[in-house]
């Protein structure tokens, strides 16, 4: 019985009217989503009696670039916008370089980014500033090990150890010739 109901299942599912209808569900559902994602062109800054103020995204980015340039740890900040009503809310993702503090780099970045998007923008309705890292650029390794190239392999003694009255001390900061070092 449940074989039976299942094989008429399939083959309702594999009629062609109802796979384009399937197909047209999703196509819609696609375009639903990318509509709601997507980026605003302009957003508002203020509205006076005569008319609405719009900033444009390119120069929020271009400002958002600017100020992350004065800051010698951030590499590659990407912004998105998302409005919420008449409400702005940014997303500021970013790379550090070596030696960067996220607590004081998102500190002094939000801070900045603030006072430059209500002063020099003039954007009242301005939300929640998030900072994400996406990434860390390490700097060079300082390190105390010897490079490999530097100093040959240890050679093996003719003499078993105890035998020589002399203790030997490796110093590998020296490139002297030790005792019992072949010349």
């Amino acid at each position: 019985m449940i074989l039976a109901e299942l094989n008429t299942s399939i083959e309702y599912i594999s009629r062609p009217e109802f796979i384009y209808i399937v197909g047209a569900a999703l196509l819609f559902a696609f375009v639903l989503i990318l509509f709601i994602r997507r980026q605003p062109r302009n957003v508002v800054a203020y509205t006076t009696d005569n008319g609405q103020v719009m900033v444009s995204r390119h120069a929020i980015v271009e400002l958002v670039q600017t100020s992350c340039e004065q800051l010698k740890d951030v590499s590659k900040p990407q912004v998105k916008i998302k409005v919420k009503g008449h409400t702005a809310h940014f997303e500021v993702r970013l790379k550090l370089q070596c030696g960067g503090r996220l607590r004081e780099i998102e500190h002094t970045l939000q801070n900045h980014l603030r006072r430059a998007l209500t002063e020099n923008l003039g954007i009242e309705s301005l939300g929640r500033i998030n900072i994400v890292a996406t990434g860390f650029k390490s700097g060079r390794i300082d390190s105390k090990i010897p490079n490999k190239e530097a100093h040959p392999p240890a050679t093996e003694s003719s003499e078993p150890y105890g035998e020589s009255d002399e203790v030997e001390s490796l110093d590998f900061d020296n490139d002297a010739p030790h005792k019992g070092d072949e010349k």
